[in-house]
């Protein structure tokens, strides 16, 4: 048996031990937030559904989306709902969502949303844990 037949035996050999690929195809679809203008106020009805797909806590979404929508807010008891003290147009509500997704929940290198947030000294990291890469992230 020649050189190159030996080397092309143990390829196979070793691509048979592989384990095998995971490709779901399953795309990530967080819930649609469900809007309600009462008032001066904006509510998100489903901000616990949210923040529970995202799988990050309700304070840091809900901080996000004050410093984004110039608008103080409240979070109720059980974090199920978030009310904005103003109102504003559900679009821009549903785009700020959208961009918190992109920046501190998606991996920017493998696009999983399989994440966690990691505060090393003073910089927060994107941790994948998906592919296991680290991202910068900036600070809400």
């Amino acid at each position: 048996m020649s050189t190159k037949e030996e080397y092309l035996n143990m390829l196979r050999e070793a691509r048979k031990q592989l384990p095998s690929v995971v490709a779901s195809g399953e795309r990530f679809m967080p819930p649609k937030p469900v809007i309600v203008i009462e008032g001066k106020q904006t509510h998100i009805v489903n901000f616990k559904e949210i923040t529970n797909v995202l799988n990050r806590d309700p304070k840091l979404l809900a901080r996000y989306l004050s410093k984004e929508l110039g608008s103080p807010y409240f979070l109720t008891e059980d974090a199920k709902k978030l009310i904005l003290s103003r109102r504003i147009d559900p679009r821009q509500v549903e785009n700020r969502i959208d961009r918190f997704i992109g920046t501190y929940v998606v991996c920017p290198h493998c696009g999983r949303p399989d994440t966690i947030i990691v505060k090393v000294k003073k910089t927060w990291i994107l941790r994948c844990l998906a592919c296991g890469a680290e991202t910068p992230i900036p600070k809400i």
